[in-house]
């Protein structure tokens, strides 16, 4: 017969008789824009999918949806979970499991137990990181930072994200902030105050949520053809690679900014290797030739002895990182 573990909600887990039960990860990277799901065994994506971020007043109510849908995942499958493992846009306390920073999307993230959510929809521990030292671990031990134990990661896109690897140990911190506020550092003293309080942060200059603003507030906007279509970083690329000069300077101002965003943090970290991730990198093409080029001409760090890389697991690196803290928390029970 076939033995089943039921938890407080009556999901099962079915381990097949004469069978091994795989041991996996359930996985969560809960991005600003995708929030992505996925089960993994041994640094193996096996199955995964993709929820809208979109915009929620409720965490409690969005962790429901998600339960619901690993529930689909892991139905009839012959798995043993191990834990689940969750990256969240924020600053987190890995140890306590809970969520410090304020989002903007769920006002009530800091009052949410996630351990004690986990243990009572699946009964099992529960791990989370930020997304960003997430997307960093996955890397590491699985894509571009393999072989490498000091390291910066970038991710561009909603925002700048960062995280930092000091001799194989993530960098985090007295309040758990150290290497992860690379978007948040101040390049423009006449620049807008940001959403996070500061003057001037490089988001404000080039994120998603900032460059809609930025790009309607430029002389010759109203007289570009651009207008009429949606401000993404994906049109502005494109109409940059098909010759429109508006746009083309509207590139080169990004590239500056997360260069000069790059520099900074070479020049704090002195990392063997920088990784540049996230769904902008989609334009690989026209950023990395320009970043190793600002790199080569204004940091500090001899050319030959840095190495900057895109991310192998641009889609993926946050959850395979939670796979593999799942696994080093797994093994010191």
């Amino acid at each position: 017969m076939d033995k089943q573990i039921t938890n407080k909600n009556t999901f099962h887990f079915t381990y097949m008789s004469g069978h091994r039960a795989d041991k996996v990860g359930i996985v969560i990277d809960m991005g600003g824009t995708m929030i992505k799901i996925g089960i993994v065994r041994e640094g193996i994506l096996l199955s995964n999918t993709s929820l809208i971020a979109g915009n929620h007043s409720s965490l409690k109510e969005r962790l429901n949806e998600i339960g619901d849908v690993v529930d689909e995942l892991l139905s009839g499958k012959a798995y043993q979970p191990i834990g689940v493992g969750i990256a969240f846009p924020g600053i987190v306390n890995s140890s306590s499991g809970k969520i410090l920073s304020r989002y903007v999307k769920y006002p009530d993230a800091q009052e949410i137990n996630l351990p004690e959510w986990a243990m009572n929809r699946w009964s099992l521990p529960l791990v989370i990181e930020n997304d960003a030292r997430a997307a960093l671990v996955g890397e590491w031990k699985y894509g571009a930072g393999k072989g490498n134990d000091n390291l910066v990661l970038v991710t561009l896109g909603t925002g700048f994200g960062s995280a930092v690897m000091i001799d194989g140990k993530l960098l985090r911190g007295k309040n758990h902030l150290a290497g992860n506020l690379g978007g948040h550092m101040t390049i423009n003293l006449s620049g807008r105050q940001c959403n996070c309080g500061n003057i001037g942060c490089l988001e404000t200059e080039c994120s998603s949520w900032a460059i809609g603003n930025y790009v309607r507030n430029l002389s010759g906007y109203e007289k570009n053809q651009f207008k009429d279509q949606e401000i993404s970083f994906k049109n502005i690329f494109k109409a940059s690679a098909e010759g429109n000069e508006f746009m083309s300077n509207v590139v080169e101002h990004c590239l500056k900014a997360w260069s000069l965003g790059i520099i900074s943090l070479i020049h704090a970290y002195d990392p063997d290797l920088v990784i540049i991730g996230g769904g902008v990198m989609k334009s690989e093409a026209m950023i990395l030739p320009y970043v190793k080029k600002m790199v080569a001409q204004h940091s500090w760090v001899k050319e030959e002895t840095l190495l900057i890389h895109t991310a192998c697991e641009i889609e993926f690196a946050g959850l395979l990182g939670m796979y593999h803290l799942l696994e080093q928390k797994n093994n010191q029970v």
